[in-house]
C-alpha cells in the first residue's frame, strides 16, 4: 500500500517558481511508492509538504493530521531535502 503525503499550497500571491510543476516533479520521483493529494482536514497523512511561493511560506497547516512534522518549502532548491524527508517516512 502506498503512503499518503498531503500537499498544502499557499495562496500564491507572490510565487517565485511554478509550484505545481515542482510538486509534479516530486510526485514523479516517488510515483511507485507514495501518493500525493491536496491536504484535507480529517485525513491522516504520513507527511505534509507545505508549498509556499516565497520565503514567507505563510500557508496555515496546523489543521492537518500528519505523523511526521510538516516540511515547509519555498523554492525548487528544496527538492533534495524533500526526497530525504519522504524517504524517512
Amino acid at each position: 500500500m502506498k503512503k499518503m503525503i498531503g500537499i498544502r499550497y499557499c495562496g500564491g500571491c507572490n510565487p517565485h517558481y511554478d509550484r505545481k510543476a515542482f510538486v509534479e516533479k516530486v510526485g514523479n520521483h516517488f510515483k511507485d511508492i507514495k501518493e500525493f493529494e491536496i491536504a484535507r482536514e480529517g485525513a491522516d497523512y504520513e507527511g505534509l509538504l507545505v508549498i509556499g511561493g516565497c520565503q514567507n511560506c505563510c500557508a496555515a497547516h496546523k489543521q492537518y493530521t500528519t505523523k511526521a512534522k510538516p516540511m515547509l518549502v519555498w523554492g525548487e532548491e528544496f527538492f533534495t531535502d524533500i526526497v530525504k524527508y519522504i524517504d524517512k517516512l
